[in-house]
């Protein structure tokens, strides 16, 4: 297990408020499903217009309440039209759809790495990419229900990540999360905490796949479920303090 230092208080609402960066909408065009994307924050064009013309036909939904679809097709809209990917290029993310059924988990790439923190350095000491390779997966319940969020790519260690993949973070946790923070906005306040979080590269992994074989799914959640418990559910008075952190 990792002792992880993890979110005050002032560091649950720094990131809240990133999800208040509410986007704008450019023109919306029409972007193959299953594509890189990320969220727009910088257009004047009206939010209802975002993604419009993203086809998303082949999503089924079934057994969803009606919540968590608006919320998702909206979300999905927006992460994959043109100006959300040209958005996620200036941020630093981007987010590729691998759940066609019900929209509930995106694969998503974290670029642009602070190039003097302790991350970005051992990335190159191993001569990898200056990019970090996280999943995202949508509960039933969403957005009152917080997503899980593990690293599959490279293999991480110190900080806020733990032995199997699983992120300590704040907003991750039951009592941490708000449903106003969308999927961009968390992806940058995990792109925060690995840049400043003292996060350091434990291996490579495979390459060639950007694969690390003992990161599976199963044992995030079990570190998940390990923060959960230590934490009280995200009671903020069980953190320590997070120095360094900026959304």
């Amino acid at each position: 297990k990792v002792d992880a230092p993890a979110a005050t208080p002032a560091v649950a609402a720094a990131a809240a408020s990133v999800a208040t960066a509410a986007s704008s909408a450019a023109a919306p065009t029409t972007i193959p499903t299953g594509t890189s994307a990320a969220s727009s924050s910088s257009s004047s064009k009206p939010a209802a217009t975002l993604g419009r013309d993203v086809d998303l036909s082949f999503v089924d939904f079934q057994g969803k309440d009606l919540r968590y679809m608006r919320r998702v097709t909206g979300e999905a809209k927006k992460l994959l039209c043109e100006a959300g990917i040209e958005d996620g290029k200036r941020e630093g993310y981007s987010f590729k759809l691998l759940d066609r059924k019900n929209l509930s988990k995106w694969a998503v790439r974290i670029t642009d790495l602070n190039p003097d923190g302790k991350l970005a350095k051992g990335l190159a000491k191993m001569k990898l990419e200056n990019s970090i390779d996280l999943e995202m997966t949508l509960p039933d319940n969403y957005p009152l229900g917080h997503p899980f969020v593990r690293v599959t790519y490279p293999q991480l260690r110190g900080g806020y990540v733990f032995e199997r993949g699983g992120i300590c973070f704040e907003p991750l946790t039951a009592k941490g999360w708000s449903p106003s923070m969308q999927l961009p906005n968390l992806a940058i306040a995990i792109k925060g905490i690995l840049d400043y979080g003292d996060v350091a590269v434990a291996g490579e992994g495979n390459r060639a796949a950007r694969i690390v074989p003992h990161y599976t799914e199963e044992g995030a959640r079990k570190d998940a479920k390990v923060i959960s418990d230590a934490h009280q559910g995200g009671d903020s008075r069980t953190y320590g303090s997070l120095r360094h952190y900026r959304s």
